[in-house]
């Protein structure tokens, strides 16, 4: 693996709200212009639900991920969520959501060690659920290939590869 230059910034992936939204608007302004001009309620409505969306996306808060030479840092607008060091690492699967309302749903999950301590069996782990709707598989593969140079002793489960294709 080639060189990287840290810190990797992956940004959160909207473009698909954004063309939900300048459909809305599009959509608004042909019922507009076909169904009476500027008194078309058809035409007011959707203008509205694509301004509305369109102002969801820019004020939803972002999340970020930064890859650094030493840990991972999750952030959701510009504050620290979690901060997970490789040697810490322990394993890279795909996995379930914890809540009910997102039990049915894939999430990439990086298993980890809560304490610096050397790990052992006793070791307390959590682990961090990140969602995939959020991010490209080419940003999966970042993560991962990035994770497993620093720390060749982390487990990557066989799902994850076909999960990132």
């Amino acid at each position: 693996m080639e060189k990287e230059k840290f810190p990797i910034v992956l940004k959160k992936k909207n473009g698909v709200m954004i063309g939900v939204a300048i459909i809305e608007i599009i959509i608004g302004i042909i019922f507009g212009a076909l169904q009476g001009g500027l008194k078309s309620a058809p035409m007011w409505v959707l203008f509205f639900a694509g301004i509305v969306t369109a102002l969801s996306v820019f004020v939803e808060y972002s999340q970020d991920i930064l890859i650094k030479e030493d840990a991972i840092e999750f952030y959701r607008n510009n504050d620290l969520i979690k901060s997970i060091k490789y040697s810490n690492v322990k394993s890279i699967f795909i996995g379930k959501g914890n809540e009910p309302r997102n039990k049915r749903k894939d999430f990439f999950v990086i298993s980890f060690y809560k304490n610096d301590k050397k790990k052992n069996k006793n070791s307390a782990e959590d682990t961090y659920l990140i969602n995939p709707m959020s991010y490209s598989a080419e940003d999966f593969s970042v993560i991962k290939n990035i994770i497993v140079s620093k720390n060749s002793s982390v487990k990557v489960s066989e799902d994850v590869s076909k999960f990132m294709k």
